[in-house]
């Protein structure tokens, strides 16, 4: 397959946008995840201890975008352009026509749909343009980020047994592996 520019995605609340890298955007999303550690115990990322780190974090997604392997979408409230959070397509192989889907929410959006809204926007648009094969890897742990995958129509194939290693709590963990399959 051929690579596609990515688009910006809607869905009836969200707007997908590309992420750009402003030092006051950085500083949003640090102070989120600054202020919500516990909540982002299960995800890597997350260990960051400055604001500098997440502007480089975003620089490297518009870096990505540009080269079409990572398409890294902000999630904004239509309404008023509230940042939600982040849904990424990433591990882009063109010629397997596959990719991951990972994401995180801003813990005061959670539990009201927004997640499903944009995996579901972002599974849609790349198995439009071919993907076969989509794939979401969760914490086993992490029982609502289990429950958007599963929501999303998303088959749990299998538990990866100590497959990430989590410095926050300082221990391996398993993750399962969901799968969304385009026959089409």
């Amino acid at each position: 397959m051929k690579p596609q520019e990515f688009k910006t995605l809607q869905t009836t609340r969200l707007d997908l946008k590309p992420l750009v890298a402003t030092f006051d955007f950085a500083k949003e999303i640090f102070d989120i995840i600054d202020k919500n550690r516990e909540y982002f115990r299960f995800m890597p990322f997350a260990d960051i201890r400055q604001p500098e780190q997440e502007f480089d974090f975003l620089r490297g997604a518009e870096k990505k975008w540009k080269e079409q392997t990572d398409a890294n979408y902000g999630l904004f409230l239509r309404a008023d352009n509230s940042f939600v959070g982040i849904c990424t397509l990433m591990s882009i192989d063109w010629s397997n026509e596959s990719g991951e889907i990972g994401y995180w929410l801003n813990p005061k959006y959670a539990r009201q749909g927004f997640m499903s809204e944009a995996v579901h926007a972002i599974e849609q648009e790349f198995s439009k343009i071919g993907f076969k094969r989509i794939v979401i890897t969760a914490n086993i742990e992490n029982i609502a980020s289990c429950k958007t995958a599963e929501k999303c129509g998303f088959e749990r194939e299998g538990i990866m047994r100590a497959w990430t290693f989590n410095k926050m709590l300082n221990k391996r963990e398993d993750m399962a592996l969901y799968a969304k399959i385009n026959t089409k």
